[in-house]
């Protein structure tokens, strides 16, 4: 029995029904890398080469000279993606990219340091890491629904939900990997859903449950959940900045522009 917190498999599932998901259930994912592209804006950084994981490579592109190199890797192949491989086993020489840019799937890696460690590693010296995932504080009604629910029909509920990285630990995960200058910040999103249905599709274009061992939902449970009135739910969009340090200079190579 596999000891590991996701399932690879699963995760593979997710990202290629994320891939045919509705452009408008993705509005989390663009809000990510939207915010992640705006800040890049305001960064000094000389990119050749940029390593894009799970989403984003056309919007980073939009961002860097026409002569950059832009490298797309997933958990599953797309006609966008040039290296397929999790997060915790990236392929790459050490040193080889400048930007490491990553969006949407760093919540489901079984061995979230582990891949940092390896970002850092492939980064050249004064290179730069962005990332963005769903933290914790995302789902706070959901959760309590499908519990409530799954509890009235069978007595009890069990795990169906990923375990959730907060700012202050995400913060020391990029400090023990080594990036320079560490930032974790948490933007809390409210939003109005008129039904669960709605709100699932939003959830699946943008992670899935990727747990290892899930047991079917109780039908009767399932239709109150789907039943639901329209209410307001929550998500936490967790934002990871780091830099690669310079030979004995731990900062970044160049300043944060400042905003107009």
């Amino acid at each position: 029995m596999s000891d590991e917190i996701f399932c690879r498999k699963r995760r593979q599932l997710n990202r290629r029904r994320a891939f045919s998901s509705p452009r408008d259930s993705r509005w989390l994912v663009d809000r990510m890398e939207e915010d992640l592209a705006d800040r890049l804006s305001y960064m000094s950084v000389e990119v050749q080469t940029a390593l894009v994981i799970g989403d984003g490579a056309a919007r980073v592109r939009q961002q860097l000279p026409p002569h950059t190199r832009v490298l797309a890797t997933d958990v599953t192949a797309s006609p966008q993606t040039h290296i397929v491989a999790d997060e915790d086993r990236l392929p790459l020489a050490d040193a080889s990219c400048d930007l490491v840019f990553a969006v949407g799937t760093l919540d489901s890696i079984h061995d979230l340091p582990g891949a940092l460690l390896l970002i850092r590693r492939c980064l050249r010296p004064g290179g730069l890491f962005l990332g963005a995932m769903m933290g914790a504080g995302s789902l706070p009604t959901f959760r309590s629904m499908v519990q409530s629910h799954e509890a009235e029909s069978t007595g009890s509920a069990v795990a169906r939900f990923h375990p959730q990285v907060d700012v202050r630990a995400a913060g020391d995960l990029l400090f023990r990997a080594g990036f320079s200058t560490p930032v974790a910040d948490l933007d809390t999103v409210q939003v109005s859903y008129s039904n669960a249905r709605r709100l699932l599709g939003d959830v699946r274009a943008t992670s899935g449950n990727a747990l290892p061992h899930i047991r079917p939902f109780p039908i009767k449970a399932g239709r109150k959940l789907l039943a639901a009135a329209p209410f307001q739910e929550q998500f936490g969009l967790l934002y990871l900045t780091g830099w690669a340090p310079e030979k004995g200079v731990q900062r970044p190579s160049g300043p944060v522009k400042a905003r107009t």
